[in-house]
């Protein structure tokens, strides 16, 4: 996906924006993978009042979502895996909020994020500072979807 088509996924501010960080990181993956079901969760009127894994398990199972609600120390072994088959990542990240995990170097030393506050942006992280902003506040929580999309992002030049 484009970067440009990122800020399409941008966090609402505002009365009612709790929680739609959740939302827009899964509508980011949505769109990613052209499951239009995920992409419209931002655009849902009624979001915005919190998320958490057992509220996204439920819409997701009420909309047909297929996805996996990952949570705990397995966490870091799946983004790392959904990102090198082709799947964007919705994953908790520093103080009480979640962005998508949108690519990873071939190596593995870098992961690359877009926070859905600053959609415009592309940001590399080393593995190690992504692992503890990630485990850092709720000890780690993505949410995948099960389709395939594709190839993850990576920058023009490696």
């Amino acid at each position: 996906m484009p970067p440009a088509v990122f800020r399409l996924y941008e966090n609402r501010r505002g009365p009612k924006g709790e929680g739609s960080c959740v939302w827009a990181s899964c509508a980011m993956a949505g769109a990613h993978h052209d499951v239009r079901a995920a992409e419209a969760l931002l655009r849902d009127p009624n979001f915005g009042d919190g998320a958490w894994p057992e509220r996204v398990e439920r819409e997701f199972n009420t909309r047909q979502i297929e996805a996996w609600n990952v949570e705990g120390t397995e966490s870091m072994t799946w983004i790392e895996w959904a990102l090198r088959t082709g799947r964007y990542a919705a994953i908790t990240y520093g103080h009480a909020h979640m962005i998508c995990a949108v690519g990873m170097r071939p190596d593995g030393k870098t992961i690359y994020v877009v926070d859905n506050n600053y959609p415009s942006e592309v940001r590399a992280v080393s593995r190690d500072v992504f692992m503890r902003e990630h485990k850092g506040y709720s000890g780690g929580w993505a949410v995948i979807l099960k389709s395939v999309g594709p190839p993850p992002w990576v920058p023009a030049t490696q």
